[in-house]
């Protein structure tokens, strides 16, 4: 069962669930929005993970009573405006789908052109086609007042212009669009034209002293579906911290994927995250330190599980290496025999 580090007055996940449907008819601004033909105007509590979260064990986050999961399927870097795909997302999909919890998507962008936005957009819907999407996907940016953004010029218009290309994009894919913000960025229209973005479900976000039950809503004034309430949540399956939301909608039953296809089923071992890197540009950062192996795993010529014959040994518990890089595809750069060599990077733990 999850509880928030900051309060630990939580009993039960249907208490909250409970809490959260009596409080939507009073304390949410209304607002028209086109619904999915499964939406119901119940509550439910979820999740929102990315690559941060590590390799999620979905089973103990159904058992807690977690009822969706936002998950992060892709990013465009924020300085150099490469497209990156969560190396998490094709796993963090397919075993939120095995478990049953509804999944919804979200991207996060630094495009600073429509036609960016509109490849952002076509690149997440392309990515989660195979997979079961029954909640919205979502439009994050974030960052852009910081001097090393490429969205650092960019005014609020031609801003809250990307988004509507990013989402009107997502609408003509056959998914529910959804805006993602915190509250001050939004109040009065100070970051982004929410006259305009509001013909979208708006997911605010907004962290109390006291998170939700204790402070039962979002105090953002306006029109808003999903409240991210705290970042500092704890959940079993979950290593470390994670967001929470209380959603105002629910979905009577589980979306089919676009493609008709059954999503493809990765094996348990060394492919929890997915198999073939589609990083086109993976970037490692440098570190030096002792790692050792947390189960049986197999130390590789390359980054990736495709090739079987780039296994050069399989590594034990306990086992030590020295590490030299963390990439942002899921893998470590070690050293073996003084070669350099790679091991998903799930599977190790810092010594020293």
């Amino acid at each position: 069962m999850f509880k928030s580090k900051s309060n630990r007055l939580i009993a039960g996940l249907q208490a909250f669930v409970l809490a959260a449907a009596i409080i939507v008819t009073a304390a949410i601004p209304s607002k028209e929005v086109t619904a999915a033909p499964t939406e119901v105007a119940t509550a439910a509590l979820g999740i929102d993970v990315a690559r941060y979260q590590g390799q999620i064990n979905w089973d103990q986050v159904a058992a807690s009573g977690v009822q969706f999961a936002m998950i992060r399927v892709g990013y465009r870097t924020q300085t150099t405006g490469i497209l990156n795909e969560d190396p998490y997302a094709r796993y963090n999909l397919q075993e939120a789908n095995r478990v049953g919890i509804k999944v919804g998507a979200y991207f996060f962008s630094s495009a600073v052109t429509p036609q960016e936005a509109v490849e952002e957009a076509t690149w997440t819907a392309n990515l989660i086609d195979n997979y079961q999407i029954t909640y919205p996907v979502a439009y994050d940016c974030e960052g852009f007042r910081q001097t090393s953004s490429r969205q650092y010029a960019l005014g609020n218009a031609v801003r809250t212009s990307l988004a509507v290309a990013f989402l009107d994009t997502i609408a003509a894919r056959g998914y529910t669009p959804m805006f993602y913000a915190s509250r001050n960025e939004m109040t009065g229209s100070r970051d982004w034209d929410m006259a305009v973005l509001n013909k979208y479900k708006v997911w605010a976000a907004w962290y109390p002293e006291q998170p939700f039950p204790v402070t039962p809503s979002c105090n953002y004034a306006g029109p808003h579906a999903m409240w991210q309430y705290t970042s500092k949540a704890s959940i079993s399956g979950i290593n470390g911290v994670v967001d929470m939301n209380v959603a105002y909608f629910n979905y009577s039953e589980i979306a089919s994927a676009k493609s008709g296809a059954a999503r493809a089923t990765l094996p348990v071992a060394d492919t929890t995250v997915q198999a073939v890197p589609v990083v086109e540009n993976v970037q490692y950062t440098d570190v030096y330190e002792v790692v050792s192996a947390t189960t049986n795993v197999n130390l590789r010529t390359e980054a990736s599980t495709a090739n079987k014959n780039s296994i050069v040994v399989q590594l034990r518990p306990g086992d030590m290496l020295f590490r030299t890089g963390v990439g942002n595809n899921g893998w470590s750069k070690v050293l073996f025999n003084n070669q350099t060599y790679y091991v998903n990077t799930s599977y190790l733990k810092k010594i020293i």
